[in-house]
């Protein structure tokens, strides 16, 4: 697949480059086009020279791309979707968006009137895009090791069955990742507002890198 990470220098964006690199073709997109092109220069450095990636403009990823992977801060969301409407057309576009503040002292979630990142992102964009919400839980760190082992699991949510297949294949192919249908679209705020509840665990208890998975105790 043409995978496009738009917003993709960042943390999460190189992540995703990456694990996927190795089997996808990726497109780090950016606002700053010399930017994409250091990031690509530092995966390849990271996978070897192995991989098959490039840098653009976002809005030229986004044309380019089967997937659409948007790896931007909530703020930037609007910009990435209406912003690049045009560019939209049958992608299937997944959203880690997560919508929070910090308030010096914790992390809040901070739902959009439409209820959650990935139904804005839904309200945003052309009718033929279908959207996922997946990975908020994911450490943007440990993706970035390749010879990481993730323990833990990828919640995700959609209403299109096609789309959920393809983020379920995409999080099955990182290193122990297991990914898990936690419902909806229309549930995605629940997903989301984990990472706040996450990060809030990390530094209250000075956990690295930390993750979060189910699990199921049989009682006989």
């Amino acid at each position: 697949m043409k995978i496009a990470l738009v917003g993709g220098t960042g943390d999460i964006g190189m992540g995703f480059a990456v694990r996927w690199g190795q089997k996808h073709e990726i497109i780090i997109g950016s606002r700053n086009v010399d930017k994409a092109r250091e990031s690509v220069a530092e995966v390849l450095r990271l996978l070897g020279a192995a991989g098959d990636v490039r840098g653009m403009d976002n809005a030229s990823a986004i044309a380019a791309a089967d997937v659409v992977v948007l790896c931007v801060p909530h703020e930037h969301l609007a910009s990435v979707t209406a912003g690049l409407s045009a560019s939209y057309k049958s992608q299937l576009v997944i959203s880690p968006v997560v919508p929070m503040v910090y308030n010096g002292k914790f992390f809040m979630y901070n739902s959009p009137p439409e209820g959650s990142a990935a139904q804005q992102a839904r309200s945003l964009l052309p009718e033929g895009v279908s959207v996922v919400s997946a990975f908020h839980t994911i450490c943007a760190a440990a993706l970035q090791d390749t010879e990481r082992v993730m323990k833990a699991d990828a919640f995700i949510c959609g209403d299109d069955s096609k789309a959920l297949d393809i983020a379920m294949e995409l999080a099955g192919e990182i290193k122990c990742l297991r990914p898990l249908i936690a419902g909806p679209l229309a549930v995605s705020s629940l997903v989301e507002s984990l990472t706040p509840f996450l990060l809030n665990v990390a530094r209250k208890n000075k956990i690295k890198d930390a993750g979060i998975a189910i699990v199921s105790e049989r009682r006989s």
